[in-house]
């Protein structure tokens, strides 16, 4: 055996002691699931790097060319060379080379170029017929071309077919064995020299050699070592910019009218979670948007927390909420930035309401409907495929707005194992998604979006970038003679509370549109405002002069209005002799008021039984009676309790977990740690418990001779460890040394100490 041969690693355990701390930092932070919890040392760490849902966790991550040279990894037979490798790939040795050096950063391959091995996981995720190819035969064909000429060209076509795969074939059942002599058809003549093998009776395989060699030593037919081209149409990036900012805009108009309706008539929360499809209609009706619309503007708003399923008495309803509130203080940017932030770190797939659930446990599930703010929204895969969409349109040339099916090949060239085809509809839905939040205009992304690209951008962050494109609040109107009011910009907020009590919006964007009618200034009059109060209003904010149609159409209404008068009253009395409600009327009963409507009817805003138990205690005997006058005979209620809150959402555990460099640090510690261990353990095996005599001899002339030892201890809690001590002093029971994977002196039980050997 040669030198080299003798330093070349055995195990990825072997290839990875060899690895600096910066190799094992870069593998920690591109597989954090290794490290939780702390691996003991580089033999747990390689052990847990090798399990298949770890590597199927990494594969997942990788783009299409990554799996491709696993592919051909896992398809040629080793050991493979770097320049074997690029042969299969069918690319220079200098495009592979970088990716090769990737795949052993992430310990999904290990060795060196002159003999690069896969980890047994990555063989058995990609299955038994990587690239399309069969399994590997035992058998020596020798002449291949040869073999293959003197099957005969109806033998070559079959082969052909199996060439770039599926490797099997079907095939009747042979009724004797075959032979060179006696092979009749072309299979025969190909299972007669071993070019294909039976896999059933039915069924052939083309065996891998064969396919290698027909293929001319390319595993697979074509790679892309770079993403596809994000082609697209000629786009001008200030039109870009200005498209996006106002359907910003739009945005957040819509969620203010969206819940500013939810506060007047709040739906129901159905009995499987979301907002019924009739009152999803309804809303959009009334914010003057399409419901598919509408649904991704409670969603949006839903994960800003500004709407939330809220117990009204014994229903639960969808309201806004107190951040609600707080939301409409701030300004434009801010309420955008806001809305952005929650819907790009949201794992909501907006694009599934309307649809029926697939994922449904049985048959009449599968068929339900998936309602707006469903609590079966969620996917794990949402938000990495809406970043992975944004990266695509940012990453687009400038000036061009890449085409809808250049994004979903980009995005599928970067994550070719993750969803297949709901994957493609993920992008559709983000594309489509970031157009209505205002990160896109015309298809290509805008400016103020970018900072989503770089980091994860704060409120503050993306309110500065949309603010130059943001106009400032307008606190006037123009009032015109057909009863509207052209708002020339977003209003203040009073002005536009004050004018939406009084108008009706007509028409939406940069100058809104807003009609007066008898319903729209009757409902200003209902809300406590008065004719004068309008005029004066109207007189101020308006930068033209009132037109007369609108003061006579306020003065109209305000002579009609508050003719008839509405109250409440909880119970009434009614008596045919007027001084029995004279005396009721002078007299003070405890906790209950009377007024007078008519000589022989009071009323009284209590409920019925607490006047009535007054009354008794009074010394009068009134009787109760039911809306239409008939006698009512009351028994006793029957307690209820209040009904449990029903849970409206799930929460999905995040699969991304992000270490910090501190992180990093420690476990690299730990795992050096435990090498060192590993190195200093006795050489057999499992030391056998020594006598307690013996081991405090050890343990004394450690101490004297200050040797490290090798100790087996177990804890209060029952749990066994090994370490690497340096004894100091052995008395009273206990074992004081010095522990060098914590600089720092320790005690130990001696009781608790099952063996000690000295280390040399």
């Amino acid at each position: 055996m040669s030198t080299s041969d003798r330093n070349r690693p055995r195990t990825l355990a072997e290839a990875l002691r060899t690895w600096d701390d910066a190799a094992l930092g870069r593998l920690l932070q591109q597989r954090p699931d290794l490290a939780m919890p702390i691996p003991a040392d580089t033999s747990q760490l390689a052990a847990r790097a090798t399990t298949n849902a770890s590597a199927a966790r990494a594969i997942n991550r990788l783009d299409e060319f990554g799996v491709d040279l696993l592919e051909a990894l896992s398809a040629l037979p080793e050991p493979v060379s770097l320049a074997d490798l690029a042969a299969g790939a069918d690319q220079p040795v200098d495009v592979v080379q970088p990716r090769v050096a990737e795949l052993i950063d992430l310990a999904l391959v290990w060795g060196t170029e002159d003999d690069l091995r896969l980890i047994r996981a990555v063989h058995e995720l990609l299955g038994p017929t990587p690239a399309g190819l069969g399994p590997i035969t035992t058998r020596h064909f020798g002449d291949l071309d040869q073999l293959i000429e003197d099957a005969g060209p109806e033998a070559r076509e079959v082969l052909d077919k199996l060439t770039w795969g599926p490797p099997t074939g079907s095939v009747e059942k042979a009724e004797r064995p075959v032979t060179i002599a006696s092979a009749r058809t072309p299979v025969e003549r190909l299972l007669a020299r071993g070019l294909v093998v039976p896999r059933d009776p039915n069924t052939v395989v083309l065996p891998r050699q064969i396919g290698l060699h027909l293929r001319g030593g390319r595993v697979l037919a074509a790679t892309r070592p770079t993403p596809p081209p994000l082609d697209g149409k000629k786009v001008t990036a200030s039109i870009v910019d200005h498209a996006a900012a106002g359907a910003a805009l739009d945005l957040v108009r819509q969620v203010d009218r969206a819940l500013e309706q939810l506060g007047i008539e709040p739906p129901p929360v159905l009995r499987t979670g979301g907002i019924g499809v009739r009152e999803l209609r309804n809303l959009a009706g009334k914010i003057g948007a399409d419901e598919p619309t509408t649904a991704a503007v409670l969603e949006i708003a839903y994960a800003a927390g500004l709407v939330a399923a809220v117990e009204v008495g014994t229903n639960e309803m969808w309201l806004p909420t107190s951040a609600y509130d707080d939301w409409l203080d701030l300004d434009l940017a801010h309420r955008w930035a806001q809305l952005v932030t929650a819907w790009f770190g949201g794992m909501r797939a907006i694009g599934l309401i309307g649809r029926r659930d697939s994922s449904g446990a049985t048959a009449a599930a599968r068929e339900r409907l998936i309602n707006a703010l469903a609590p079966d929204l969620e996917r794990l895969l949402a938000p990495e495929v809406r970043l992975l969409t944004l990266r695509a349109l940012g990453e687009a040339p400038a000036g061009v707005a890449p085409a809808a099916q250049a994004v979903v090949t980009w995005v599928a060239w970067h994550r070719p194992r993750r969803g297949g085809q709901f994957r493609d509809e993920l992008v559709e839905w983000a594309s489509t998604e970031a157009a209505l939040l205002g990160l896109t205009g015309l298809g290509a992304m805008a400016r103020h979006a970018r900072p989503l690209l770089t980091q994860e951008p704060t409120v503050d962050e993306l309110a500065e970038a949309i603010s130059p494109l943001v106009p400032e609040p307008v606190s006037e109107i123009l009032l015109q003679a057909d009863l509207t009011a052209v708002a020339p910009g977003p209003l203040v907020r009073a002005v536009q509370d004050e004018l939406s009590a009084m108008a009706d919006v007509e028409s939406h964007g940069g100058a809104a549109v807003y009609r007066f009618s008898e319903s729209s200034v009757r409902r200003a009059f209902d809300l406590g405002r008065t004719a004068d109060q309008l005029h004066q209003w109207l007189a101020a904010h308006s930068r033209t002069p009132v037109p007369q149609p609108l003061t006579y159409l306020v003065d109209d209404v305000a002579r009609r209005h508050g003719v008839l008068r509405l109250g409440t009253a909880s119970t009434y009395l009614r008596c045919d002799d007027e001084s029995v409600l004279t005396h009721l009327l002078s007299s003070s009963l405890p906790g209950v008021q009377f007024r007078r409507l008519a000589p022989t009817v009071v009323v009284s805003p209590s409920p019925p039984d607490i006047v009535l138990n007054r009354l008794r205690e009074a010394g009068l005997a009134p009787l109760a009676e039911t809306f239409d006058g008939v006698v009512h005979v009351s028994t006793a209620a029957a307690r209820r309790g209040e009904p449990p809150r029903r849970r409206t959402s799930r929460d999905f555990a995040d699969s991304t977990i992000e270490l910090t460099t501190d992180q990093v640090k420690a476990v690299i510690e730990k795992v050096r740690a435990g090498d060192r261990l590993a190195a200093d353990r006795p050489s057999d095996e499992t030391p056998e418990p020594a006598a307690p005599a013996e081991t405090i001899a050890v343990l004394t002339d450690a101490a004297e001779s200050h040797t490290r030892t090798w100790i087996s201890y177990v804890d209060h809690n029952g749990t066994a460890s090994e370490r690497v001590v340096e004894p100091t002093r052995v008395a009273d029971g206990w074992l004081t040394a010095y522990d060098p994977t914590t600089n720092q002196p320790s005690t130990y039980a001696l009781h608790r100490i099952s063996t000690a050997r000295p280390v040399d």
